[in-house]
């Protein structure tokens, strides 16, 4: 009984330092908050709950990607809330600064949905995503892109589920890909 505590103990602590080693290499990313997005004219169909599920799915995508260590976007939201034009707007780049080195990270990620059409014409919903990921210590735009997705299928409601699973998570996907490409 005593050889059989001691295993189990044994597997135990391994299995933990392993997690924790998991958990120091995440954090060894380059530290990042994620803005929650705003709607452009062509994204008035967005809801607030959409815009918030985008901001933690982009969050959770960095995350496990392994190249960030993401700041929690609720305290990325009250940080900002009542910043969202000047952060995601304009050319200027010094309220995502400010909130940078408010947050203490590397990089604040900004940006609109510059589309966020549920069913269009031909069935299919689309969505574009204008980011910028910005460098807090200079303010230099470190990446400005553009991230389009058509639905993977036709829609079948106008439904915010159906929009996420099917265009906005595989734009998380492919903007997370890009970002986590950059030689930062």
């Amino acid at each position: 009984l005593g050889i059989a505590f001691a295993g189990v103990s044994l597997a135990r602590t391994s299995s933990e330092e392993k997690a924790g080693e998991r958990q120091a290499g995440k954090a060894a990313g380059v530290k990042v908050a994620v803005i929650e997005f705003s709607p452009g004219p062509n994204a008035s169909g967005m809801t607030p709950e959409a815009k918030r599920q985008l901001q933690a799915s982009l969050a959770f995508a960095l995350v496990e990607s392994d190249s960030f260590d993401v700041v929690d976007v609720r305290r990325t939201r009250a940080a900002s809330a009542g910043d969202l034009a000047a952060l995601n707007g304009g050319s200027s780049t010094a309220a995502a600064v400010k909130l940078g080195k408010q947050l203490g990270v590397s990089y604040v990620l900004t940006g609109t949905v510059a589309e966020y059409t549920p069913q269009g014409a031909d069935g299919f919903g689309r969505v574009i995503l204008k980011t910028r990921l910005i460098e807090v210590a200079t303010g230099e735009v470190k990446h400005a892109g553009e991230t389009t997705q058509r639905s993977t299928s036709a829609m079948r409601t106008n439904g915010a589920a159906e929009m996420q699973t099917k265009a906005m998570k595989p734009a998380v996907e492919k903007l997370t890909a890009t970002l986590a490409g950059l030689r930062l």
